[in-house]
Protein backbone atom coordinates (compact mmCIF):
# COMPACT_ATOMS: atom_id res chain seq x y z
CA UNK A 1 0.00 0.00 0.00
CA UNK A 2 1.42 3.27 -0.98
CA UNK A 3 1.98 6.61 0.82
CA UNK A 4 -1.29 7.72 -0.21
CA UNK A 5 -3.15 5.60 1.04
CA UNK A 6 -1.71 5.48 3.96
CA UNK A 7 -2.12 8.81 4.46
CA UNK A 8 -6.45 8.24 3.61
CA UNK A 9 -6.83 5.55 5.92
CA UNK A 10 -5.27 7.93 8.60
CA UNK A 11 -7.48 10.52 7.45
CA UNK A 12 -10.54 8.02 7.97
CA UNK A 13 -9.32 6.84 10.69
CA UNK A 14 -9.40 10.33 12.26
CA UNK A 15 -13.21 10.23 11.20
CA UNK A 16 -13.83 7.38 12.92
CA UNK A 17 -11.62 8.32 15.80
CA UNK A 18 -13.71 11.87 15.72
CA UNK A 19 -17.24 10.40 15.39
CA UNK A 20 -16.48 8.00 18.61
CA UNK A 21 -14.82 10.20 20.76
CA UNK A 22 -16.83 9.43 23.58
CA UNK A 23 -16.98 5.58 22.65
CA UNK A 24 -19.54 4.45 19.92
CA UNK A 25 -22.43 3.04 21.80
CA UNK A 26 -25.69 0.83 20.87
CA UNK A 27 -27.58 4.52 21.04
CA UNK A 28 -24.90 5.57 18.09
CA UNK A 29 -25.63 2.50 16.28
CA UNK A 30 -29.51 2.38 16.64
CA UNK A 31 -29.23 6.37 15.98
CA UNK A 32 -27.60 5.47 12.53
CA UNK A 33 -30.08 2.58 11.51
CA UNK A 34 -32.99 5.07 12.34
CA UNK A 35 -31.24 7.83 9.80
CA UNK A 36 -30.32 4.73 7.39
CA UNK A 37 -34.32 3.38 7.67
CA UNK A 38 -35.80 6.74 7.04
CA UNK A 39 -33.34 8.31 4.38
CA UNK A 40 -34.20 4.88 2.46
CA UNK A 41 -36.86 5.73 0.40
CA UNK A 42 -35.43 9.02 -1.26
CA UNK A 43 -32.33 6.93 -2.15
CA UNK A 44 -35.35 4.03 -3.43
CA UNK A 45 -36.27 6.71 -6.04
CA UNK A 46 -32.62 7.73 -7.32
CA UNK A 47 -32.36 4.08 -7.87
CA UNK A 48 -35.70 3.79 -9.94
CA UNK A 49 -34.48 7.08 -11.98
CA UNK A 50 -30.99 5.84 -12.51
CA UNK A 51 -32.49 2.27 -13.76
CA UNK A 52 -34.78 4.29 -16.25
CA UNK A 53 -32.31 6.39 -17.31
CA UNK A 54 -29.79 2.91 -18.26
CA UNK A 55 -33.07 1.25 -19.86
CA UNK A 56 -32.85 3.99 -22.69
CA UNK A 57 -29.24 3.00 -23.73
CA UNK A 58 -27.87 -0.29 -26.15
CA UNK A 59 -28.05 -3.02 -23.59
CA UNK A 60 -25.13 -4.28 -25.15
CA UNK A 61 -22.93 -1.24 -23.64
CA UNK A 62 -25.22 -1.15 -20.46
CA UNK A 63 -25.80 -4.81 -19.67
CA UNK A 64 -23.04 -4.69 -16.64
CA UNK A 65 -24.56 -1.71 -15.53
CA UNK A 66 -28.19 -2.80 -15.83
CA UNK A 67 -26.49 -5.45 -13.54
CA UNK A 68 -25.06 -3.68 -10.80
CA UNK A 69 -28.50 -1.94 -11.13
CA UNK A 70 -30.52 -4.45 -10.20
CA UNK A 71 -28.02 -5.63 -7.39
CA UNK A 72 -28.01 -1.92 -6.03
CA UNK A 73 -32.27 -2.30 -5.63
CA UNK A 74 -32.16 -5.77 -4.29
CA UNK A 75 -29.64 -4.55 -1.32
CA UNK A 76 -31.73 -1.27 -0.80
CA UNK A 77 -35.21 -3.61 -0.02
CA UNK A 78 -32.60 -5.80 2.42
CA UNK A 79 -31.31 -2.89 4.08
CA UNK A 80 -34.72 -1.40 4.41
CA UNK A 81 -35.65 -4.43 6.69
CA UNK A 82 -32.39 -4.99 8.24
CA UNK A 83 -32.03 -1.20 9.12
CA UNK A 84 -35.51 -1.28 10.66
CA UNK A 85 -35.08 -4.87 12.48
CA UNK A 86 -31.49 -3.40 13.97
CA UNK A 87 -33.39 0.02 14.69
CA UNK A 88 -36.31 -2.24 16.69
CA UNK A 89 -34.71 -4.73 18.10
CA UNK A 90 -30.33 -4.40 17.96
CA UNK A 91 -27.94 -6.95 18.59
CA UNK A 92 -24.55 -7.91 17.33
CA UNK A 93 -25.41 -10.12 14.75
CA UNK A 94 -28.12 -7.42 13.16
CA UNK A 95 -25.15 -4.67 13.45
CA UNK A 96 -22.91 -7.00 11.42
CA UNK A 97 -25.64 -7.67 8.71
CA UNK A 98 -26.12 -3.83 8.36
CA UNK A 99 -22.50 -2.86 8.14
CA UNK A 100 -22.29 -5.58 5.37
CA UNK A 101 -25.13 -4.60 3.15
CA UNK A 102 -23.79 -0.87 3.36
CA UNK A 103 -20.62 -1.76 2.25
CA UNK A 104 -21.74 -4.13 -0.37
CA UNK A 105 -23.98 -1.49 -1.68
CA UNK A 106 -21.39 1.17 -1.59
CA UNK A 107 -19.44 -1.02 -3.45
CA UNK A 108 -22.23 -1.74 -6.36
CA UNK A 109 -22.66 1.53 -6.57
CA UNK A 110 -19.33 3.02 -7.07
CA UNK A 111 -19.04 -0.01 -9.55
CA UNK A 112 -22.05 1.39 -11.64
CA UNK A 113 -20.13 4.08 -12.43
CA UNK A 114 -16.94 2.47 -13.48
CA UNK A 115 -19.28 0.38 -16.28
CA UNK A 116 -20.25 3.61 -17.61
CA UNK A 117 -17.19 3.95 -19.06
CA UNK A 118 -18.31 1.09 -21.32
CA UNK A 119 -20.57 3.42 -23.02
CA UNK A 120 -19.35 4.68 -26.26
CA UNK A 121 -21.88 7.10 -27.08
CA UNK A 122 -20.74 10.59 -25.57
CA UNK A 123 -24.20 12.06 -24.64
CA UNK A 124 -25.56 8.65 -23.67
CA UNK A 125 -22.52 7.83 -21.34
CA UNK A 126 -22.79 11.68 -19.85
CA UNK A 127 -26.64 11.03 -19.07
CA UNK A 128 -26.26 7.52 -17.41
CA UNK A 129 -23.21 8.81 -15.68
CA UNK A 130 -25.22 11.98 -13.98
CA UNK A 131 -28.08 9.69 -13.06
CA UNK A 132 -25.90 7.10 -11.24
CA UNK A 133 -23.46 9.90 -9.43
CA UNK A 134 -26.90 11.26 -8.03
CA UNK A 135 -27.84 7.69 -6.81
CA UNK A 136 -23.83 7.44 -5.88
CA UNK A 137 -23.25 10.39 -3.53
CA UNK A 138 -27.07 9.11 -1.63
CA UNK A 139 -25.44 5.67 -0.99
CA UNK A 140 -22.40 7.54 0.71
CA UNK A 141 -24.80 9.60 2.66
CA UNK A 142 -26.13 6.23 4.20
CA UNK A 143 -22.18 5.15 4.18
CA UNK A 144 -21.95 8.36 6.25
CA UNK A 145 -24.49 7.58 8.64
CA UNK A 146 -23.08 3.78 9.47
CA UNK A 147 -19.39 5.38 9.95
CA UNK A 148 -20.30 8.03 12.39
CA UNK A 149 -21.52 4.82 14.84
CA UNK A 150 -18.72 2.47 13.46
CA UNK A 151 -15.49 2.28 16.20
CA UNK A 152 -12.05 3.22 14.89
CA UNK A 153 -11.26 -0.01 14.42
CA UNK A 154 -14.13 -1.27 12.55
CA UNK A 155 -13.96 2.18 10.26
CA UNK A 156 -10.26 1.04 9.87
CA UNK A 157 -11.02 -2.20 8.96
CA UNK A 158 -13.47 -1.61 6.37
CA UNK A 159 -11.48 1.25 4.57
CA UNK A 160 -8.66 -1.63 4.47
CA UNK A 161 -10.83 -4.05 2.95
CA UNK A 162 -12.18 -0.98 0.27
CA UNK A 163 -8.88 0.01 -0.63
CA UNK A 164 -7.45 -3.38 -1.12
CA UNK A 165 -10.45 -4.41 -3.47
CA UNK A 166 -11.62 -1.71 -5.25
CA UNK A 167 -10.07 1.84 -4.47
CA UNK A 168 -7.34 1.67 -7.24
CA UNK A 169 -9.68 1.63 -10.02
CA UNK A 170 -12.27 4.16 -8.08
CA UNK A 171 -9.61 7.00 -8.65
CA UNK A 172 -10.75 7.42 -11.86
CA UNK A 173 -14.18 7.62 -10.95
CA UNK A 174 -15.30 11.31 -12.02
CA UNK A 175 -18.45 11.68 -9.77
CA UNK A 176 -20.94 14.11 -11.18
CA UNK A 177 -21.92 15.51 -7.45
CA UNK A 178 -23.55 18.73 -7.11
CA UNK A 179 -22.35 21.17 -4.26
CA UNK A 180 -25.66 20.02 -2.94
CA UNK A 181 -24.34 16.30 -3.07
CA UNK A 182 -21.09 16.74 -1.44
CA UNK A 183 -22.71 18.95 1.83
CA UNK A 184 -25.24 16.11 2.34
CA UNK A 185 -22.40 13.38 2.35
CA UNK A 186 -20.16 15.66 4.45
CA UNK A 187 -23.33 16.08 6.88
CA UNK A 188 -23.71 12.84 7.07
CA UNK A 189 -20.07 11.65 7.70
CA UNK A 190 -19.89 14.12 11.03
CA UNK A 191 -19.57 17.30 9.20
CA UNK A 192 -15.54 16.64 9.06
CA UNK A 193 -15.42 18.74 5.85
CA UNK A 194 -14.86 18.24 2.39
CA UNK A 195 -10.88 17.19 2.76
CA UNK A 196 -12.27 14.48 4.43
CA UNK A 197 -15.06 12.99 2.04
CA UNK A 198 -12.39 13.57 -0.55
CA UNK A 199 -9.64 11.16 1.48
CA UNK A 200 -12.73 8.76 1.79
CA UNK A 201 -13.86 8.79 -1.55
CA UNK A 202 -10.06 7.63 -2.74
CA UNK A 203 -11.08 4.70 -0.52
CA UNK A 204 -14.66 3.87 -2.44
CA UNK A 205 -16.02 5.92 0.73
Amino acid sequence: MGKSWKRALGVLGVIGMAACLEGCSQTDAVKAASMIHAYLPAVAVLANDAAATVEGVDPAEAGAIQALSAKVQAELQELELVSGAYAAAPSSDGWTKLGAVVDALVTDADQGLLAVLEIKNPASQAKVKLALSALDAAVHVVDGYLMTARTPVEAKAVAENRAANQAAKLVSVERYWSATDWQRVDRAFGGRGRELADAGMRLGF
